[in-house]
């Protein structure tokens, strides 16, 4: 009987599988979920059949086409993966009252307490992949793994794709090390692989055996931890609270039109307007704003034509838009100069904090009659802060063109339009239980 019970839940090909339940004439032919339909946009996720054919994340459009000619290529649409991802965590969220919303296609699951052994916790995760195929699309396919540790949970799941279910066992451990690759664990690369090689060590039962001291010599701390891992100890705890982000921002690869139609500005305005909106939603504030800028060109010293990043940090953290986006468009103009095709924007908030909750008092202006310059400006900022809010809520009724800064006005939604990134869930619901978001 196992001490813990934790389970991994990997949905297979994802965003692919999506369109494909979405489609049904995309049904068993390779196709690639793209960032953006351009020959250089990137491949995001590709369907099991296009993976069997050669194309792999992280291509270009133009070189999956290259790898597999017959290919399907569709744009992402987050909305409609955030309303799937919300249908499964809501079946998962039945089964414990711990779930770790790690991306948008994966969850982990304690189960300690909930079920008696690893069989009667392959039953119960067995049921909720019947219940994802019947009721949210039965082209959906997801792999399980179950383990006594959060570590081996997700090394399970990885072991058979598509539609595996792997249990892990203080007895089995070995022989499943036995059979993977050293790259085949999360964290080791080909240097890091590399490194355990000059050890002495070629395969993860090798590495499990190692003396803690040598590991401990040569690693350090992550020499620790991953014997720790591999040897079935408990390192991390599965989350069902998400940790607090650390930043917070949006970035576009910017393309020719908006170079032509002078809207350089516009789009970082949106940029900012929807990293602001997303700050307002973890009721955070930003202490300082950081804006990089990608000119067209050759490559100079990592950036294509030139470019760069500067910081701004704010008297005061703010969450407001009209303060962001008039931080952001100052360091804008202070790495362009309103002339160079731009490549690429990114705005991030970082030295994020909670409100303290201080009323601040300003001081009696006598020769003025009024109250002095600061309270005065402090006044102003509630106002923005106020109107910002506002935003948000006709936006959460009415959609998110509903209501537009002035310096985004007329400007295209298909510029700067809503991304998905695989490590957060934001806006994903969970019935029940509330918004959840990592």
């Amino acid at each position: 009987m196992f001490s813990r019970l934790v389970a991994h839940l990997d949905m297979n090909s994802f965003f692919a599988t999506v369109e494909q339940q979405a489609n049904p004439f995309l049904r068993g032919r390779p196709v690639g979920v793209c960032a953006y339909l351009h020959r250089n946009g990137c491949v995001i996720a590709a369907s099991v059949e296009a993976k069997q054919l050669g194309m792999k994340v992280g291509m270009t459009m133009q070189e999956a086409r290259e790898r597999v000619p017959n290919a399907v290529f569709v744009q992402n649409e987050p909305a409609k993966y955030r309303a799937v991802t919300s249908r499964i965590f809501s079946i998962l969220h039945e089964l414990t009252d711990r779930v770790e919303h790690y991306s948008i296609d994966e969850a982990f699951l304690d189960l300690t307490g909930w079920y008696r052994d690893h069989a009667e916790a392959a039953w119960a995760l067995t049921r909720a992949r019947r219940r994802i195929y019947a009721e949210v699309g039965e082209w959906l396919h997801c792999s399980i793994g179950i383990a006594q540790t959060r570590f081996l949970a997700k090394l399970a799941s990885d072991y058979q794709k598509p539609c595996g279910l792997t249990v892990v066992t203080p007895e089995n451990l070995d022989e499943v090390l036995a059979s993977l690759d050293l790259e085949d664990i999360c964290g080791i690369g080909p240097r890091m692989r590399r490194r355990i090689a000059r050890l002495g060590y070629a395969t993860p039962l090798e590495l499990k055996r190692a003396p803690l001291e040598n590991l401990l010599n040569a690693f350090g701390q992550y020499g620790y931890t991953m014997w720790m891992k591999l040897n079935g100890q408990e390192v991390e705890d599965v989350a069902s609270e998400a940790a607090p982000p650390k930043s917070i921002g949006h970035s576009h690869c910017i393309p020719n039109s908006v170079n032509r139609e002078g809207r350089v500005e516009a789009v970082l305005t949106k940029l900012t307007e929807r990293a602001a909106r997303r700050l307002r939603h973890e009721k955070l504030l930003a202490g300082s704003v950081f804006v990089s800028v990608g000119l067209r060109g050759d490559d100079v010293n990592g950036w294509y034509g030139g470019g760069g990043g500067e910081f701004f940090r704010l008297d005061e953290p703010a969450d407001d838009s009209f303060t962001l986006a008039g931080a952001a468009r100052e360091l804008l103009y202070e790495l362009w100069d309103g002339r160079e095709p731009v490549r690429f924007l990114a705005v991030t908030f970082t030295e994020l904090c909670h409100p303290s909750g201080q009323l601040k008092f300003g001081v009696w202006d006598v020769g003025r009659g009024t109250w002095d310059v600061g309270r005065e400006r402090e006044q102003t900022m509630e106002r923005l802060a106020c109107l910002s809010k506002a935003a948000d809520l006709v936006r959460d009724k009415h959609g998110e063109e509903s209501i537009s800064l002035g310096g985004m006005f007329r400007l295209s939604g298909e510029y700067a339009p809503d991304r998905i990134g695989f490590r957060k869930t934001d806006g994903v619901v969970v019935k029940g239980v509330g918004e959840k978001s990592a």
